[in-house]
């Protein structure tokens, strides 16, 4: 089934379980460096095993924490590793080396002032410069990632399996202790193995995911066990292969228990979270530990009695919880400061304009055609749902006209968005670009949200303050980031932008962009086709309209046919049908409706580009009419529309009023298509329109 509620998403999804096994692994590391670092060093003095217990389990995790890591980061970077290096060479190799370099110089400063702290450090220029350049410092999964992704795409057209056996071989070779390893040299090359996996293996380790099960996990979990009891009893940890077996296996039992706790409803979540947050962990956490090491360490000694007891269980937890909490507020405060420079590349030049004014570098895009539109399908072949094209004949009957429906609400996310933010957000990926910024009133941010996770990106969608709590509540389960603002496309838009600038990410507009509108075209060309392969080539296509992606999408589809395009917009949000009068984009003042995706308040300006002329006419519905489609649309052809959506079936039996009976083709039996555009609804507003029809029956 295309569609589903996020709270029932299969627990594999790609992305959701990777982000949760970062932010487990980002956990595990904190909690390590805690232990070894500042819990073991504590002069305890119970007469209990936990100080060596705690050690234990951190021994144990070490083929767990960073291998996981990354295959995690490598399956993250697989995308971009097919990218031209001009596109990827910034935000892959460059910005993680600019970050080592950035931050190895603050904790070198830092740490000066911690010296009795346990960490490596440069004490001369001498090893500064090593540390920057040959034998890594703590902070070397930055300077990793930067070299594996160089290595991956150098080594690109090399075998996998090739590949694989000559970076398991160097990681079996550096756990001997055979390989001159000062520093975390040791860890680079014994982790490569896992990122290149990550990579080269992505779908593999994607569908092993997916098919998780309790009996997978109880498994994997126990080979891992085994292999670190067999390990250890045969003192083993240096024989060749052996460890890499032993990290195999934890990877295995880590994506697993990812993927099962992706489902826990609040787990999943919290880690997922963390997981897109763990640069700013990993970057601060060590200076923060040091400080409260120095803090702390002479007070937690001089307890006694049972507090002391009670501590040496809980102080590792606690003092996780505590350098995770302080590292992500730090690195919140350090954002809003305006120091993004400390976590990211800084912004390439800006021009000015004659006011002097800054402004990012825009190019304005060229007007889109039917050739665009027929790209985006076949770009988005196979990455979108290509949804069916259902038929009623009672419909049929109401409507005087042979009626196909495309069922647009069966689409992943809910909607057609889904269309132009995966066609949109694919070639920003593709760019080399991080992260992406939406508004929207709730469809087109849900998709945004949902391409971004899919191709990896951060995503920050801006939702009106009365948006409907389903749209909200996908969003965030996608993985973005939402701000509430306002209840005018003004007030998103401007807070969209700031962001934007803010960031340093892409606004992907949800009506304005080439790319959003040839994918929503797409859809339009699909029911064109599927109508022609029957037999009952369209006439007619009726959609609804908001900021007009959609309509203009099926002009440009439609662009060199007979067919007719037609809109339907809510009575009293009618900015189309002014703009088309008036000759421009013309802004009205929304109207209250149940259609709440169809209230933009003026229709952008590319879709009013495309339209002008190609529009044949403009249906007005009201919310009765509304209503009476979506009941139809629930009642017979028992599929779930929202009422955005099933306005666009509205217009289209009220399509007489606009062409006259008969249409273009009188004396023939017309054929239209309708765009049923979405089916994110509250089961209340379900509930309530549903029990409308049952209760005028019921009167009757």
């Amino acid at each position: 089934m295309p569609t589903r509620t996020e709270g029932s998403a299969p627990p594999g999804d790609r992305v959701v379980w990777a982000d949760v096994a970062k932010g487990a692994c980002i956990v595990l590391v904190v909690l390590w460096h805690v232990v070894v670092k500042d819990y073991l060093r504590v002069d305890w003095r119970v007469g209990l095993p936990v100080p060596g217990a705690w050690g234990l389990l951190g021994e144990q995790l070490l083929p767990l924490r960073m291998p996981l890591f990354f295959a995690i980061s490598g399956i993250f970077a697989a995308n971009a590793v097919a990218r031209p290096w001009r596109v990827s060479g910034r935000p892959r190799i460059a910005r993680n080396l600019y970050l080592y370099a950035i931050w190895l110089l603050i904790h070198t400063a830092l740490l000066a002032l911690a010296p009795g702290f346990p960490t490596d450090r440069a004490t001369d220029p001498g090893e500064l410069l090593a540390q920057l350049t040959v034998t890594p410092s703590n902070l070397w999964y930055l300077y990793a990632l930067a070299l594996y992704f160089v290595l991956a795409k150098a080594l690109g057209r090399v075998h996998p399996a090739v590949l694989l056996s000559a970076a398991g071989a160097l990681s079996a070779v550096a756990a001997t202790g055979l390989l001159d390893s000062p520093g975390n040299r040791g860890q680079v090359y014994q982790n490569l193995v896992f990122f290149l996996a990550g990579v080269r293996l992505k779908p593999s380790l994607t569908r092993w995911a997916d098919g998780t099960s309790t009996r997978r996990l109880a498994g994997t979990g126990a080979a891992y066990a085994i292999g670190l009891a067999a390990m250890g009893l045969a003192g083993a940890q240096n024989w060749p292969g052996v460890y890499l077996l032993v990290s195999g296996l934890a990877v295995a039992f880590g994506l697993t228990a990812a993927a099962r706790l992706a489902r826990h409803r609040v787990a999943g979540p919290a880690l997922a979270r963390l997981g897109r947050r763990t640069l700013g962990v990993y970057v601060i956490h060590m200076p923060v530990l040091a400080l409260l090491d120095r803090l702390l360490a002479a007070p937690v000694a001089g307890l006694g009695g049972p507090a002391r007891a009670l501590l040496v269980t809980v102080y590792p937890v606690v003092l996780t919880a505590l350098v995770l909490a302080l590292s992500l507020a730090a690195h919140r405060g350090l954002t809003a400061l305006g120091a993004r420079w400390l976590f990211d590349l800084p912004r390439r030049r800006a021009h000015s304009n004659p006011e002097g004014e800054t402004m990012p570098r825009i190019d304005v895009p060229a007007l889109p055609d039917r050739t665009h539109v027929e790209e985006a399908a076949r770009a988005l072949s196979g990455r979108v749902v290509r949804t069916p094209v259902l038929h009623s004949p009672a419909i049929d009957r109401l409507a005087g006209a042979r009626i196909l429906l495309k069922a647009e609400n069966l689409q992943d996310g809910g909607s057609y968005k889904m269309r132009g933010a995966m066609l949109a957000v694919g070639r920003l990926a593709a760019a080399g670009h991080t992260g992406v910024v939406a508004q929207s009133t709730g469809n087109h941010a849900v998709a945004v949200a949902l391409a971004a996770r899919r191709h990896g990106l951060a995503a920050t969608v801006v939702l009106p303050v009365d948006a409907a709590p389903v749209k909200v509540d996908r969003a965030r389960a996608a993985g973005a980031r939402v701000v509430r603002a306002g209840t005018t496309v003004e007030e998103r838009l401007a807070v969209a932008r700031r962001i934007a600038d803010v960031e340093g990410h892409p606004l992907v507009d949800a009506y304005d962009h080439p790319d959003v509108v040839a994918g929503q075209g797409s859809a339009s060309l699909e029911l064109i086709e599927e109508a022609a392969r029957r037999g009952t080539p369209l006439d007619a296509l009726v959609v609804p309209v908001g900021g007009g992606g959609g309509i203009a999408g099926a002009c440009l589809a439609a662009a060199g046919t007979p067919i007719q395009v037609y809109g339907v917009e809510p009575v009293g949000c009618d900015s189309l049908a002014r703009s088309l009068a008036a000759g421009r984009p013309t802004p009205v003042a929304p109207a209250p409706s149940l259609a709440d995706g169809l209230r933009p308040g003026c229709v952008g300006d590319l879709p009013f580009a495309v339209a002008r002329t190609a529009v044949r006419g403009m249906v007005r519905v009201d919310d009765d009419a509304i209503a009476e489609a979506f009941r139809l649309l629930l009642l017979d052809l028992k599929v779930l529309v929202e009422p955005s959506g099933a306005a666009a079936l509205a217009g289209a039996l009220r399509l007489d009023e606009v062409t006259g009976p008969g249409g273009s083709g009188a004396g023939t039996r017309r054929t239209v298509g309708v765009m049923l555009t979405g089916g994110n609804v509250e089961a209340d507003l379900v509930a309530r329109l549903a029990g409308d029809r049952m209760t005028a029956g019921v009167a009757a």
